[in-house]
């Protein structure tokens, strides 16, 4: 994998690519920038997954979380809105799972709404109202729930599908996580999360016997 990374307003600093390794976030690669050096970093990877770009600065907001895979990619972003105003280019399943995300984004959104409605509905006591929106959220928790069972299954031929299925379905139990490895291509199934989740079934399926 090759990373070039534009970042508006940046002239000098440390820049690290990252990955999960053993639960642990570790630095795979890294380039110290200034006088408008260009920004290339480079892995070695088996299968697509998830890096981080992160920033050595003393800001909160320096870390853009995306799917990697073999080949050219580009990552475009300025200082200010480092990890809110980011482009991906050259990755197809940082393209599956940004349009996941978005979706998610909305549902998270929409959640937030309700909350802060039931929280002034609680101010001037309306109860039935609140009972309402409590049902709204449950409703809302459920559709979430289901759009990304769907949105795996029908992306059985990207690695964003078993990583969707490790991140929301572990806890799911067995016949959700089956549900998800049976839709996946066999160039998918024995990639890095492909096999994850296999082995995650496999646990499952033992504890049960």
């Amino acid at each position: 994998m090759n990373l070039n990374v534009v970042i508006n307003g940046f002239k000098k600093g440390n820049i690290y690519l990252q990955k999960i390794q053993d639960s642990t976030l570790i630095n795979i690669d890294s380039i110290f920038v200034e006088n408008n050096k260009s920004i290339v970093l480079n892995h070695q990877i088996n299968s697509p997954e998830i890096f981080f770009i992160n920033l050595d600065i003393s800001k909160k907001d320096n870390r853009i979380e995306f799917f990697g895979e073999e080949g050219d990619i580009t990552i475009k972003t300025n200082l200010k809105n480092f990890s809110s105003e980011f482009e991906v280019s050259g990755s197809y399943n940082d393209s599956i799972y940004r349009k996941y995300l978005n979706i998610i984004k909305q549902f998270n959104y929409k959640r937030l709404d309700l909350i802060k409605k039931s929280f002034e509905m609680s101010q001037s006591k309306e109860l039935d109202s609140i009972k309402l929106i409590e049902n709204e959220i449950k409703n809302l928790n459920k559709r979430q729930y289901l759009y990304s069972l769907n949105y795996a299954v029908t992306n059985g031929n990207s690695h964003v599908a078993p990583f969707i299925a490790l991140n929301e379905f572990s806890q799911g139990g067995k016949v959700l996580l089956d549900t998800i490895k049976n839709s996946l291509s066999k160039d998918v199934l024995s990639s890095k999360y492909g096999v994850i989740l296999q082995n995650t079934i496999e646990e499952l399926r033992t504890k049960v016997h």
